[in-house]
């Protein structure tokens, strides 16, 4: 150690001590400070006299009355709580670095996915690796393929019809939108499809541009000819689902969201003739990098769960 080094590790409190001084002007006393503690009272004078000796300032006046602070001492106290409440933030700040040093494998998920098919297999994946470590981040297809390209996830899963040139792809299984309305919406009476010509022309409540679903829609109908202009853009599946049930319009939503309502009849699925609404699901990783091995793993679980 440097002579330098030496003369300030001489001279540098224990933080220990600099705790128990705040304790005991909080208590104003040795003796309660030591109870509080389970220390002996000669033990916490000898550690106050310790840190008085190490920084070369008198702290404390005791006397028969009790243990006040000097005018330094209260001036020191300040600057200790601040120094030990930036300790317990370092303390706080290492652990979450460690925490998250300590995941395996980062996983972003389409919304669609995340909220129907990645809980159950990553509990099956916990079942066959105990010792994985797993985040997930919800997205939707869009910022998945970003957040993977970025190297913030190490696979992410997708509905997307394509993905980009930096990334990787492997197909585990299919999804199929529906178009939903109200039992009360008259579509939901028909006997047979309705034409793709008269779905663009109803007030259509749909996701957000960049999601799965809402390029899967666009995709169908541009084959056709023809475009969509939909009523209301919504970012989430519920939303969607609640909007259609009072009436607001036709949604176009995964199976996967909707099996409880039309189960419970507060939605109707409507055939369009000649829309085929049928997507791959995906997981996609970064080009030049092999999968992580619990990655293959969770592959496995996702791809035995769609057969």
């Amino acid at each position: 150690m440097w002579p330098y080094a030496e003369r300030m590790a001489e001279r540098r409190p224990d933080l220990e001590d600099l705790e128990l001084l705040v304790l005991v002007a909080g208590t104003g006393s040795l003796g309660r400070a030591a109870e509080e503690l389970n220390l002996s009272q000669p033990a916490v004078s000898r550690r106050m006299a310790r840190l008085e000796r190490a920084i070369g300032i008198a702290l404390l006046h005791r006397g028969h009355r009790g243990t006040i602070l000097t005018t330094a001492g209260g001036v020191v106290v300040g600057w200790a709580t601040n120094l030990l409440n930036s300790a317990t933030e370092f303390q706080e700040s290492v652990e979450a670095m460690r925490r998250e040093r300590a995941v395996t494998l980062r996983v972003a998920a389409s919304m669609t996915i995340a909220e129907y098919l990645a809980p159950s297999w990553l509990t099956r994946l916990r079942k066959r690796e105990p010792g994985a470590v797993l985040s997930l981040s919800v997205h939707n297809s869009s910022d998945v393929a970003e957040t993977v390209e970025s190297g913030r996830a190490d696979i992410g899963f997708v509905e997307s019809l394509a993905v980009r040139p930096s990334l990787r792809r492997r197909r585990i299984g299919w999804d199929e939108l529906k178009v939903l309305v109200s039992p009360e919406h008259p579509w939901a009476r028909r006997r047979g499809p309705i034409s793709p010509a008269a779905l663009v022309r109803e007030p259509l409540l749909v996701r957000e541009v960049g999601s799965g679903t809402r390029e899967t829609i666009d995709d169908a109908l541009d084959q056709l000819g023809l475009t969509l202009t939909p009523s209301m853009t919504l970012a989430s599946n519920s939303a969607l689902k609640s909007s259609a049930i009072v009436g607001m319009g036709p949604a176009v939503l995964s199976e996967l969201a909707v099996t409880e309502e039309l189960r419970a009849g507060l939605l109707v699925a409507v055939d369009v003739a000649a829309l085929n609404l049928r997507r791959p699901l995906s997981v996609v990783w970064r080009e030049g990098r092999p999968l992580p091995a619990p990655a293959e793993s969770l592959l496995r679980v996702a791809a035995d769960s769609q057969r």
